[in-house]
């Protein structure tokens, strides 16, 4: 049972992907077949709608609370460890645009709304360091470096009103294309454990086809993400988080006359931040997140803002049984 529990705290403190931004100890290997369902809590306050960072809007400020529910599979495919994640936000914004009018008063329109963010689904598969792992394999694996290959695609379902300057949704289909790096330093052993983490990604964007009356062609969007993380106990870990997004430049073409109306540079943006993990009992653990961006190389146009996030995170499996009886007849 001593195993046993052991296995259980290595496997939760884990978490899964939840967000345009994955968070630290996304990326490790896993037993097959687990299941992890977490459910997600986003406070932002920031010139963009959270569910949709690659579309900055410089004159805004948006209040946004929104809610996730992630499903993540563990199915190894060709003997390499595999996972498939679904994600589906919903909550509300509130935004507040700054309006030009003629005279010495400002003047602001106020935005809000609440529904469905865009559905996202994403594939990871390993590349170096982590085949499939039976139960009975699983605490013996060791593998100082981790490669995957990501594939995801952005459905968009989200909320979304052509006449709005923000939305939840975004009304764009985007393909994320990733390297996930892990690399552990040190010694393996619970309470002492310490990774390096760099998960680079490029994001392809479709055209929006409707927004208030034009057509916006946008450019890819590049993330470099960061973590470092050290165990505080055997049950809890630290990790400072840094993350650079540059891209997303975009063109604003008129429906009626298909002359372009508008440009708009990409963003070029640093964010640093921290995150601490619990585990709470064998089956749920919980992570804290908070980000905050702090330089940008294009002031008028990068993220600008805060982000705060809480993750609750519930694994199941058969292998609780399996595993027990394994140890006992060993």
């Amino acid at each position: 049972m001593k195993y046993l529990y052991i296995l259980l705290v290595a496997i939760l403190m884990f978490g899964k992907a939840g967000a345009q931004i994955d968070g630290p100890r996304t990326y490790m290997a896993l037993p097959k077949n687990l299941n992890i369902v977490g459910a997600h809590f986003i406070s932002a306050k920031a010139n963009a709608s959270i569910n949709n960072l690659s579309f900055i809007t410089p004159d805004a400020t948006v209040d946004n609370n929104l809610y996730m529910l992630t499903y993540t599979r563990s199915q190894p495919i060709l003997g390499r460890t595999f996972y498939s994640t679904f994600i589906l936000p919903a909550g509300n914004i509130t935004a507040t645009l700054d309006v030009d009018t003629p005279g010495p008063v400002d003047s602001s329109n106020t935005i809000f709304q609440h529904g469905f963010g865009d559905l996202t689904w994403l594939n990871t598969i390993n590349l170096i360091g982590a085949e499939g792992l039976m139960i009975k394999d699983y605490m013996k694996h060791e593998s100082p470096s981790l490669l995957y290959l990501q594939a995801g695609i952005t459905f968009p379902i989200g909320q979304y009103n052509s006449e709005e300057a923000i939305n939840i949704g975004s009304n764009q289909f985007k393909l994320k294309l990733g390297l996930p790096f892990v690399q552990r330093l040190g010694p393996w052993v619970d309470g002492n454990k310490t990774t390096f983490e760099l998960f680079p990604a490029y994001t392809l964007i479709s055209n929006n086809n409707d927004f208030q009356g034009q057509e916006v062609e946008q450019k890819g969007l590049f993330t470099m993400e960061s973590h470092l993380t050290r165990d505080i106990t055997k049950k809890s870990y630290l990790s400072l988080d840094y993350s650079y997004i540059n891209g997303g430049n975009a063109e604003f073409f008129s429906k009626e006359t298909g002359m372009l109306v508008n440009e708009q540079a990409g963003q070029n943006v640093h964010l640093i931040g921290a995150t601490v993990g619990f585990n709470i009992n064998d089956n749920l653990n919980i992570t804290m997140t908070h980000n905050q961006s702090f330089s940008s190389g294009n002031e008028d146009v990068s993220l600008d803002g805060t982000l705060t996030k809480i993750t609750l995170s519930w694994s199941f499996h058969d292998f609780q049984d399996k595993f027990k009886n394994y140890i006992e007849s060993n």
